[in-house]
């Protein structure tokens, strides 16, 4: 028997949830802590417009040059550009970093794989 706080597992509970599909064990655990959502009272709580939303006082601009050989990215904050770079790699770019000058990193394209799934 598993002890996680309010969450008690029995050997055959664990077991069946073990089984599930990871969208059934979702489910699962909205029901198990009471979370009766239908669709339409859900989607009035996940709704929102992209239309609507106006640029917050920290938005910045991210500058990014794609070439047959390089890639090249400008931004005035490192913690995005790392993020930025994160992003391409997650999408099965291979960089190499070349260069860093003030607020511009290059890295060399090496070659493109299969995006990384964290599924």
């Amino acid at each position: 028997m598993e002890d996680y706080g309010d969450w008690v597992w029995d050997e055959s509970e664990y077991n069946f949830f073990m089984s599930l599909t990871d969208a059934d064990k979702l489910e699962y655990v909205f029901d198990f802590f009471n979370y009766d959502f239908d669709n339409d009272t859900f989607d009035d709580v996940v709704e929102f417009e992209l239309d609507n939303l106006e640029p917050s006082a920290e938005s910045v601009d991210v500058d990014v040059i794609i070439t047959d050989t390089h890639l090249i990215i400008q931004c005035d904050k490192k913690q995005v550009i790392d993020r930025t770079i994160n992003m391409f790699v997650m999408d099965g770019f291979i960089l190499s970093h070349q260069d860093s000058r003030g607020n511009c990193r290059t890295y060399k394209l090496i070659g493109t794989v299969n995006p990384i799934s964290l599924n």
